[in-house]
């Protein structure tokens, strides 16, 4: 599986690149910033892009519209997009009308290895992920 990954911080970006690739996959790409993340998906063509929601240059949600960017330019390519805080608007955006190979999980509730690598296995295979606490609002009851 080839991957780019997208992070602005370096010790989250150097960490996520080893532990993907101790894990077997292929990290053909890496980018600091929103419109790198789309030049290394459309120079690479990777299976997975895995990015980061806020990154440079505006600090606000560039990741994700690269991700959406790279959705529509490389069709088929799966995106897994890490986030630090619940943004249900990013993530409902972000599954569009086809929630095919797309992923949205909070970097804070990512428990073990295991299940992070499972997840990126099964965006990578056209499934869906989606942090349950992300969509947690829509499950509670109206008072």
């Amino acid at each position: 599986m080839r991957v780019v990954v997208g992070e602005d911080e370096l010790l989250l970006r150097e960490g996520l690149v080893r532990l993907l690739e101790d894990e077997g996959l292929e990290v053909v790409g890496v980018a600091a910033d929103g419109p790198a993340i789309v030049r290394e998906a459309l120079a690479h063509r990777p299976d997975l892009v895995i990015t980061d929601v806020r990154m440079p240059p505006t600090n606000t949600d560039d990741g994700l519209r690269a991700a959406l960017t790279i959705r529509e330019q490389l069709p088929g390519t799966a995106v897994l997009v890490l986030s630090q805080s619940v943004h249900e608007r990013y993530a409902l955006e972000l599954l569009g009308d086809d929630p095919a190979g797309v992923g949205y999980l909070l970097k804070q509730r990512i428990a073990d290895l295991d299940g992070f690598f499972e997840s990126v296995r099964r965006v990578c295979c056209g499934g869906t992920v989606v942090d349950p606490e992300v969509l947690a609002d829509r499950r509670r009851p109206i008072d």
